[in-house]
């Protein structure tokens, strides 16, 4: 009886001893035989690098906790979304009205015009530094609006619904901003 060589059974040998319990990698070899060739030095040195990275993310996500705004994605506070309003406070709501150049008034809401509300509240204080910003909005809503709607006027109007006890209360309006073609 001939006894067999260990030249052709790979699982036999000092480098990849307990490897035949384990499934073959991608490329034939074993995951224990992969990293045995690996020099111990270059192993600690990518563990250090993973690390130092997993180190810096986690320290951008808790300085931009503290000291971050919404802006700051992906390493931001999000406080759009941990933030309440008090039962007996107000709640803003924007909106657009507009005169058309044959003279008729519209009330459009933000998605009319492209937009969603939460963009629309957060350019809010720009809007009201820059009412030429509103020109845009209008010359788009002129372009994919029906016939004879391109609008001469433009303005964003924030309306305040008052809040009592968790119950609507009153409600007033501010205008932001006022574009007029001339």
């Amino acid at each position: 009886m001939r006894v067999p060589s260990t030249e052709h059974h790979p699982q036999k040998g000092a480098a990849n001893a307990g490897a035949g319990d384990q499934p073959p990698a991608p490329g034939g070899s074993t995951s224990r035989a992969f990293t045995v060739g690996l020099p111990t030095a270059a192993r600690r040195r990518g563990r250090l690098v993973r690390n130092l990275l997993t180190a810096l993310v986690f320290l951008g996500v808790i300085t931009s906790s503290v000291w971050g705004e919404d802006d700051h994605f992906p390493f931001a506070p999000f406080r759009m979304y941990s933030t309440t309003t008090s039962p007996s406070g107000t709640v803003t709501m924007p909106h657009f009205e507009a005169v058309t150049v044959s003279g008729a008034r519209l009330e459009l809401e933000t998605e009319d015009l492209g937009l969603r509300t939460a963009e629309v509240l957060g350019l809010m204080d720009r809007f009201r530094r820059e009412p030429a910003l509103l020109r845009r909005l209008a010359q788009t809503h002129g372009a994919t609006g029906p016939a004879r709607s391109r609008l001469a006027e433009l303005s964003l109007v924030q309306g305040i619904h008052s809040l009592r006890d968790g119950r609507p209360d009153g409600y007033s309006e501010e205008i932001v901003s006022v574009w007029r073609e001339r």
